[in-house]
Formats: structure tokens, sequence, C-alpha cells
């Protein structure tokens, strides 16, 4: 039972509630937290069936009481060019497009790791064939500067041989470690370091994947001033202040309280400038707005969607933040009048395949799941992937089973390059009801235009570093 996505830039899963868009977010958790966890920690992070406790067997799939016992992933992923270890030592990959696999067995003999890794592969993949599997629209200003590397090599950094798993040398040289698959308690992707440079950068890279899950509490917390030095917002919404002060006083170039300003008042109109007040006596830092008509409030008063949108903006305009984004329903909390400003602002967080990758466009994607039919007719075309049941037969069960699938909109590069099952506006439109449109009193303006099929998009695929995953 495979499942393969292409992803782009920005990407918008939609399909109805317990369809199945969150299990794609738990594969990129899940995965991440490989890059320093044990693959029992990281099997323990992602979210269990009935939500009280953590059973690790719900990463397998699962039908009535029966479990796959065996999963595997693929992806292929552009890495940055260099980055530093924990140490602070320098690393330079030397290619830049990867191929990550690992095959995981469940093992319920009651000997050994309860989850045992079977095979794990990291090799790269030569530019040739990176340019065949990046089908979203891109200039060759933006490709040069994230491929790097020979243009044919077939030496592994990670392979499996038989009963062991090998660590080779960049460039095949020095010695190749073996290790025993069967006594690992975790990847060794998770363990290489600055001697192994492209492996590092891949795990770097993996590092970086996030799971958006803003908590408004800490969003609304204010920081030390000792705090700014690298702050960046984190998963649940901490450090905004410090983050936003960073940017402010690190950039030359822009002023970033007017741009997050500017943007800010898409969604609130009255909003007239964005500031963080330095509180010189207790080092505090906290975020303050000040509204047309000399009202000013701190972050803990103000809503907990216009706190969602800021944490998002800060995030579009900080060059630190890079790598996978995900967020599931960005429109909750927002005015559905104001649900465009909110795709904008997302769409602007991705890279921007025009142009080089630098620390103005930083090699970012964005990967958020709606269930809402307003933002579905918001996103572009090609940024959409409908989620829906989907039967097949498994042997292993000896029966059909009910799952996921993806398809894409015709017409759109995932299904003219035959990389996705295609779905049409009609099957798209029968999420988009009336009934829920009146609902949420939208003006009568939009509901004929939605009827029409204005806007509704399906498409979707790559990855900046990602290019095709398979889970």
């Amino acid at each position: 039972m495979d499942t393969e996505l292409f992803f782009g830039p920005f990407t918008c899963i939609a399909g109805a509630n317990g369809i199945g868009k969150s299990n794609l977010f738990d594969a990129f958790v899940f995965l991440s937290n490989l890059a320093d966890n044990t693959v029992l920690q990281a099997a323990k992070s992602i979210r269990s069936e009935n939500q009280k406790h953590s059973d690790i067997r719900d990463m397998f799939f699962r039908t009535s009481n029966q479990y796959l016992n065996q999963i595997s992933f693929e992806v292929d992923m552009i890495i940055p060019k260099e980055a530093e270890d924990d140490l602070g030592q320098i690393a330079k990959a030397t290619i830049t497009s990867l191929r990550y696999k690992l095959s995981l067995r469940l093992n319920e003999e009651g000997n050994g790791e309860p989850i045992e890794i079977t095979s794990e592969d990291l090799f790269p993949i030569t530019q040739t064939e990176t340019k065949k599997t990046l089908q979203f629209e891109y200039k060759s200003a933006w490709l040069d500067s994230v491929l790097t590397g020979r243009r044919s090599t077939k030496i592994p950094f990670i392979s499996t041989e038989g009963e062991k798993i090998k660590l080779h040398q960049d460039g095949g040289k020095g010695r190749t470690t073996d290790f025993n698959p069967h006594k690992m308690p975790r990847t060794l992707l998770s363990t290489v370091t600055a001697e192994s440079p492209t492996a590092l950068l891949a795990r770097q890279e993996m590092r970086n994947w996030k799971m958006l899950q803003f908590e408004p509490s800490a969003l609304r917390q204010p920081n030390f001033v000792y705090e700014v030095k690298n702050a960046q917002i984190a998963a649940n919404g901490l450090n905004l202040p410090a983050t936003l002060y960073r940017l402010q006083t690190t950039n030359k170039e822009k002023d970033i309280y007017q741009v997050l300003t500017n943007k800010l008042t898409d969604l609130v109109s009255e909003v007239q400038e964005i500031t963080v007040d330095k509180d010189e006596k207790r080092d505090l830092l906290t975020m303050q707005i000040k509204f047309k008509g000399g009202l000013e409030l701190p972050a803990q008063s103000l809503s907990d969607g216009t706190l969602r949108f800021l944490g998002l903006a800060v995030i579009s305009e900080d060059s630190m933040s890079s790598g996978i984004i995900c967020l599931e329903e960005p429109e909750n909390g927002i005015n559905p009048k104001k649900i465009k400003a909110m795709v904008e602002l997302l769409t602007e967080m991705t890279m921007d395949t025009d142009y080089a990758v630098d620390d103005t466009n930083p090699l970012r994607q964005v990967i958020i799941n709606t269930h809402s039919p307003i933002f579905v007719s918001s996103v572009p075309d090609d940024s959409l992937y409908l989620a829906k049941n989907k039967e097949i037969y498994i042997d292993q069960f000896n029966k059909k089973i009910s799952c996921t699938g993806f398809s894409a909109l015709q017409n759109t590069w995932r299904t003219k390059n035959n990389l996705s099952d295609t779905t049409t506006m009609g099957e798209i439109n029968a999420y988009l009801d009336k009934d829920v449109f009146e609902a949420m009193d939208i003006s009568s303006e939009v509901l004929p235009q939605v009827k029409k099929g204005k806007g509704i998009t399906v498409s979707a695929n790559v990855t900046a570093w990602m290019q095709p995953a398979l889970f």
C-alpha cells in the first residue's frame, strides 16, 4: 500500500474531517524527530488514535484489530549547501540532491527494540534525474542556486548491504563503518557529525521540518532580552517577541515593524503600528500593537486569530526559518471574509522559484491542510491535493480496506506529468456546500464565483528541498 506525493513550494491538501489528511503531517513529524531521537521516542511523538496515550503501533496501518507490521519511507530532498553542526563546525555538502530511504518493522516478539530498523539508505541523485523530478515551474536562477555536486555519482553516504548498515565517507574516501540494524535504537543518520558533511546536512534539513501548532498562551508570552540571539518562533508559538526584536535590530535594509504592520492591516484594518516594547528594568520584551485612535495593546490582549497570523508573518520574514512548515486548518480563528489575506501570507512564506535562494528567499516550503471550502476556493490550482477515501485489497488482511487517496486537478503539472490521479472541478465542488457558505455569512458576490468553480485549485508538488516524497 503505497502513497506517493509530489510537493511544490506551497501545497494545500483539502478533504473532509477524519479523511486522513493529518497522517501526512505525522510522517513529517516522525522523520524530523528521528534526526535527534531514538526510533521509539520518535514513534511516541505521533498522535495516538484514542488521543489518551501513545501507542507505538499507531504509526503502522491498522484495520479493525490488525496491524501491518512494516512501514517504509522514501524522501527526495534538496539540502542546503552548508551548515554548522552542534559544535560549531562547518559542513559543506558534496552534492545537494539526495534520496533517503528507511524501513521499519514492528517487533511484537518481546526481544530487541519494539520497532526495528530493517534498512536505511542515503544516496545522491544526479542533476539530470533531479531536473526530471522537479516538474513545477522554476527559473534557472533558482535551480542553479540549490543544486551543486557532480553530475553523475553512485557512491552512497549510507547503505544497507545484507545484514549491515554502512556509513560511507563523502566521495567514497576513508573507512566505511558497519552497524547491525537489529541492535540500533536510532537511525544511523541521527548520529552523523561534520565528519560526514553531506549526511549531516541531510540530518539538519530534517531537523528543520516543523509542524506548527500555535498555542495562544505561548504566542502571548514575553521574552527576556538574553533570549534574542538566534531566537526563532517555536512550533507552539513561543519566542514571538524575541524573534521579532532580533529581525528588527539586525535587518539593515528594511523596517520589519513596518513590513509586519502592512501585512496585518490586510487582516485588521485599524492597526497602525507593531513594535516590541523593551522594559529596561526587567530586561523583558513584549509585543505591542497600536491602533488608529491611540489604543495600544500588548500581545496578551490580542485575539487568537490575530496572534496566529502575526506568528506566521514573522516566520515569513525570518531567513533562519527554512525547511518544511506544516500547518493544519490555517483558517481557524480568521474571519471568513479575511481568508484571502491568510492565503496570500502563506504563499508569500514559500520560496520564490523565479529567483535564486538567498537570505531574502530562503529554501522554505509550506504544506497546509483544510476542510474549508472558502480556503480551497482561494488557493492556486497548482497547489491543491484532494484527499478522499479509496479501497484497496491487502493480501496480509485477505480483504479490502479503506485508506486515503490523493488526486490533483486535471491540466495541472502533476496530472500532466502522470504524477497523480486526476480529480475534476465537480468533485471538488462537492466540498463547497451552499449551506456552509451561508452559515459563514459569505457575500453574495463570492458564492456565485465558487459555484462556477472560480479559484478552486488543485495542485501541489515539490518541496523546496524535498522533491517527491513517498510514504
